[in-house]
């Protein structure tokens, strides 16, 4: 019979979230009040005063895309509109009828990816679900720098007290993939920068794809960055101390030189990977220290809460297996939530890379940045409080393996329009 033992737990505190760049009292718990007392975090210093929108919709859906277009800008209920909200006009919400056929998309795609839009929304449903479609709509327009926002024709059609709170999430998102920053983290200053590192495959699993997305230390996304596909194992690792140097290098012709990186690892890392991080580092000849941390969202460890009858465990709870790893539960119960009681969550299994330089005593400073990187999710205000760096990797790599030709991913990852938006949202 084995002995017991014991393990030390606690729970982290949900942040603060900041809504303006200027002012660090414009801070709220919720991210739906916060944007609607005080406006996005960059609302000041946004690169656009007015953008430009456009529909590509079938025909039937006229009066339904015309509803959309005018709620979506002037609101409805508790949604107050686009511009009241982001506080950025509308200059243009061009609409484009097309019959629901793949060559009619093709057509009118590639009339409006000629355009200066800002983003399009594309209403694809029935017949035109498929992945032909799907991707069809992703490569033309992200491989001419123009985000988009595929929408079904139900979710147009929803009844007005369930639309309120999907125009909510389309507007978040849609700030988010033409560059704005609804909100951050209230977070103390420290030069610092974050990596998500991930990899993808193709739909034949015959291809690589390595990219990262960079993050300021409260949570600002600033970059995605990617490299040409390759076949085998080896490419990827020795393209990866490229692509690690080169996406730092562009961060720093955006932001300050950083004093210490963090890297969020998802997929499992072999050791090859993290030499491929240490030479790139040592390469871009800085003075900097670093934390490599794995987070394995595939962990086979589970935790229960026997103190309530649900067994869920509260959100926030973090368990320490030794000095250099714990669990963390980023989804679990929340007590004055309308929603409290939501299934056993998966555990995020965190580590730090014993080749990391940063001191081991950042540790727990460290697995609460993760922490409250899950409360930085502009894809909607609903969304999973999942950590961005895992999150994003994911949305990245369902549409990699979406796409008919790795061919693809490249005429959009070699567009530079959009490396400082989170397009993939």
């Amino acid at each position: 019979m084995s002995a017991a033992f014991s393990l030390y737990a606690s729970v982290l505190e949900s942040p603060l979230l900041r809504f303006n760049y200027a002012f660090s009292s414009a801070v709220n718990k919720s991210s739906y009040r916060g944007i609607s007392q005080y406006g996005p975090y960059d609302k000041d210093i946004f690169q656009k005063s007015e953008l430009n929108f456009a529909a590509i919709y079938p025909f039937v859906e006229e009066a339904s895309i015309q509803r959309f277009a005018q709620m979506f800008r002037d609101g409805l209920g508790h949604y107050p509109g686009f511009r009241r909200w982001f506080r950025v006009d509308l200059n243009k919400f061009d609409m484009y009828p097309i019959t629901a056929h793949l060559s009619s998309y093709k057509e009118c795609l590639e009339k409006v990816a000629r355009k200066d839009y800002d983003l399009v929304f594309v209403i694809a449903d029935g017949a035109a679900q498929n992945g032909s479609v799907y991707s069809l709509i992703k490569t033309i327009l992200l491989g001419n720098g123009i985000p988009c926002q595929v929408i079904r024709s139900r979710t147009i059609n929803a009844p007005n007290n369930q639309f309120r709170w999907i125009l909510a999430n389309i507007a978040l998102s849609t700030y988010a993939k033409v560059g704005g920053t609804p909100w951050v983290i209230e977070a103390r200053y420290r030069p610092e920068i974050v990596l998500g590192m991930s990899r993808a495959m193709d739909r034949d699993k015959e291809v690589i794809v390595g990219f990262t997305t960079i993050f300021k230390h409260n949570g600002d996304f600033v970059l995605s960055y990617s490299k040409s596909p390759v076949t085998t194992w080896e490419e990827y690792e020795i393209g990866l101390e490229n692509l690690v140097q080169e996406a730092i290098i562009e961060y720093q012709k955006k932001e300050e030189t950083p004093r210490s990186l963090v890297f969020h690892f998802h997929k499992r890392t072999g050791r090859k990977e993290i030499n491929a991080v240490k030479r790139a580092i040592d390469g871009l000849g800085i003075d900097v220290e670093y934390a490599l941390l794995h987070l394995n969202s595939y962990s086979h460890y589970r935790i229960f809460d026997t103190t309530d009858f649900t067994y869920v465990p509260l959100t926030g709870l973090m368990v320490r297996l030794s000095s250099r790893q714990v669990l963390l539960v980023t989804d679990g119960r929340r007590p004055l939530s309308k929603r409290p009681y939501i299934g056993t969550p998966s555990v995020l299994e965190i580590t730090m890379d014993k080749e990391s330089t940063m001191d081991f005593k950042e540790f727990h400073r460290l697995v609460e940045q993760v922490y409250n990187f899950s409360y930085v999710n502009w894809r909607g205000f609903n969304a999973r409080t999942v950590p961005i760096t895992i999150n994003y990797s994911y949305l990245i790599a369902r549409l990699v393996s979406s796409l008919e030709s790795i061919e693809q991913w490249n005429s959009i990852i070699t567009n530079g329009k959009l490396i400082d938006k989170a397009w993939f949202l």
